[in-house]
């Protein structure tokens, strides 16, 4: 019987690819930067989704003549865009799904993003979480206008309209970020 002399074949060790893989490992943790926090675009995001639906609100109260109210509710985390023509309220329907205009930020409609507080000052002291834009798109106190309209376009006595005191803000919290809607008194302007 012939004996050949052990051959050593080259490779690697499972210890030695171990060690190899752990020190990559550690290596890319320390050199490659943490990934930018989505939380910033997501807190625009929800901020440019309320901003459209105040916008909508002030501009469609300009082209069909009547009153229409956006109300944010903090505890139920639901914006909802409507008419005052009765004591409930009519929705207003989205310009593109022609649904009732009701934004959730609760479950998974808007994940993460809720609505922290929605404050709107009047002339006449009255400090609402909704704004109601009139005929000629100025923001409106709630109380100024009347529970029923009788036709489009109705006027109210200017004395007995209480427009928007200072700047009206609806604050949006997104993971540790904040951003904030703001109304502007007598324009309407709406700023993000």
């Amino acid at each position: 019987m012939l004996l050949r002399p052990r051959v050593r074949q080259a490779g690697v060790s499972l210890a030695e690819m171990l060690t190899v893989v752990a020190v990559l490992g550690v290596a890319a943790v320390i050199a490659i930067p943490q990934a930018p926090s989505l939380s910033p675009a997501a807190a625009g995001a929800a901020a440019a989704e309320v901003a459209r639906a105040v916008r909508f609100a002030q501009r469609e109260a300009i082209r069909t003549g009547t009153y229409q109210a956006v109300s944010v509710n903090p505890a139920t985390q639901v914006l909802r865009v409507y008419r005052p023509i009765s004591s409930a309220g009519s929705t207003s329907l989205h310009p593109v799904d022609k649904r009732d205009y009701e934004i959730s930020f609760a479950g998974n409609a808007m994940p993460r993003a809720r609505i922290v507080s929605s404050v709107f000052t009047y002339e006449d002291k009255a400090v609402t979480s909704q704004v109601t834009f009139g005929p000629d798109g100025a923001p409106v106190a709630p109380a100024s206008v009347p529970v029923v309209q009788d036709f489009p376009g109705q006027v109210l006595d200017p004395k007995k309209v209480s427009l928007l005191k200072e700047e009206g803000i609806i604050t949006l919290h997104h993971g540790s970020v904040e951003r904030a809607v703001r109304v502007a008194p007598v324009t309407g302007r709406v700023s993000f």
